[in-house]
C-alpha cells in the first residue's frame, strides 16, 4: 500500500462531474498534500470541511450529555488513546482522546448497533463521503466486516492514512493496487478496508449490508446524489439498511439539495426518523431494502414538511423556481 502513489493516480484520474462548487472551494489547499503535512492534518487545514470544530467548552458539554444518554462505560469503550492526525482541538479523560467529532460519531455508532447490527449479520459495509474515516474506524473497530469508502481522492488520502495508523494490522486495498478502474470479488474478499474514488467500477454481485452517508451528500451536486442512490438501489442486500444523516436544507453547491428530495425508489422501509443528535437541522433517517412498495415516499413527506423551517425566506422563491424546472 503506497498511501500517495494512490492519491496521485486517482487525481490524475479526476472525474470533474463529481466535485461540487462546495469542495472546489477547498481547492486552494493543493499544496498542503504532502507525506510531511499527512501526519498533522488535523491542525494545518487538510481536513477542513471534513473535521467539527467545537470550542473547548462546547466540546465537554457535548461530551458530558453523551455520556448522560449512553453511560459512561460505553462512551469510553469506543474511545482511543491514539491522537492521529493531531488534531489541537480536544481533552482528555485518563489517556483517552476526545474531540467534537468523536462524540458525534460514537452515537451514530450507539444508534447503528441498536437499529442495525442488533437485527442482522453485517458483512459488507459501504460509506459514501466518509471524510477522515472516524465513523468508520469506531465501527470497525467493534464489528468484523469488510469496509468499502467511496469518496473523493482528497478525503481518501486522510481516511488511507487514519484508518491504517488505527489497524496497522488490517489489509488496505487503494487504487494503485487496482488493475485500471475495477474492484473485483477477488479484491473484496482480500482485504479489510477498500478505499476508492466514485468512478471505480465494483463487481456486480456484491451485496451490500449497511450504505452509510453521514452530511456529505448534503454539499454534492443533484446529479451526483442521484448517481449514489442508483449505485445504492443497485448494490443493497434485500433486508439491508441506509444509514442517512444531512441536512433538511443546504444550497453551498449553488442550489437548494434537500433531504426531502432525495431519489428514494419506493422500496424501503422506515425503520426509524428523526432529528440528528444536537443538530437541529440535521435529520437522521434509518432505512431498510424490502421487494415490495415500503412506506418511504410518505416519511419524505414529513421530512419536507419539517425542513420548510429552515429554508430562509430570501431564497425560497428561487427553490420553488429551481423545483419546477429541475426536479
Amino acid at each position: 500500500m503506497d498511501i500517495f502513489k494512490a492519491f496521485k493516480k486517482s487525481m490524475g484520474e479526476y472525474d470533474s462531474i463529481q466535485k461540487s462548487k462546495h469542495w472546489k472551494k477547498f481547492d486552494q489547499r493543493k499544496h498542503l498534500y504532502s507525506p510531511e503535512n499527512l501526519e498533522n492534518f488535523r491542525n494545518n487545514k487538510l481536513s477542513l470541511g471534513l473535521d467539527d470544530q467545537y470550542s473547548d467548552k462546547e466540546q465537554k458539554e457535548i461530551f458530558q450529555d453523551l455520556v448522560n444518554e449512553l453511560g459512561e462505560e460505553y462512551v469510553l469503550s469506543n474511545l482511543t488513546d491514539k491522537n492521529i492526525g493531531n488534531s489541537q482541538t480536544f481533552f482528555k479523560v485518563g489517556n483517552l482522546f476526545i474531540d467534537g467529532g468523536q462524540n458525534f460519531h460514537i452515537k451514530w455508532l450507539h444508534e447503528l448497533e441498536i437499529l442495525v447490527f442488533s437485527k442482522t449479520k453485517v458483512n459488507y459495509i459501504c460509506e459514501i463521503g466518509g471524510g477522515y474515516g472516524s465513523l468508520a474506524q469506531k465501527i470497525r473497530a467493534k464489528h468484523n466486516c469488510k469496509y468499502i469508502l467511496i469518496d473523493l481522492p482528497e478525503a481518501n488520502l486522510l481516511s488511507s492514512y487514519y484508518l491504517s495508523k488505527h489497524f496497522p494490522d488490517l489489509k488496505f486495498l487503494l487504487c494503485d493496487q487496482i488493475n485500471g478502474k475495477f474492484v473485483s470479488r477477488d479484491d473484496i474478499e482480500a482485504y479489510d478496508f477498500i478505499i476508492v474514488p466514485p468512478w471505480y467500477k465494483i463487481v456486480e454481485d456484491l451485496k451490500i449490508d449497511l450504505f452509510i452517508n453521514t452530511r456529505s451528500m448534503m454539499e454534492m451536486n443533484f446529479e451526483v446524489i442521484k448517481k449514489y442512490f442508483n449505485f445504492i438501489h443497485k448494490y443493497i442486500m434485500v433486508d439491508g439498511f441506509f444509514f442517512n444523516i444531512n441536512r433538511y436544507y443546504k444550497s453551498s453547491v449553488g442550489y437548494p439539495i434537500k433531504l426531502s428530495e432525495y431519489p428514494y425508489d419506493e422500496n424501503w422501509d422506515v425503520v426509524s426518523s428523526k432529528p440528528s443528535w444536537k443538530q437541529k437541522d440535521i435529520h437522521q433517517l434509518i432505512t431498510q431494502r424490502r421487494l415490495d412498495i415500503g412506506n418511504i415516499k410518505e416519511e419524505l413527506t414529513k421530512i419536507r414538511e419539517m425542513g420548510k423551517a429552515f429554508v430562509p425566506k430570501k431564497v425560497s422563491l428561487f427553490s420553488r423556481i429551481w423545483n419546477i424546472l429541475f426536479q
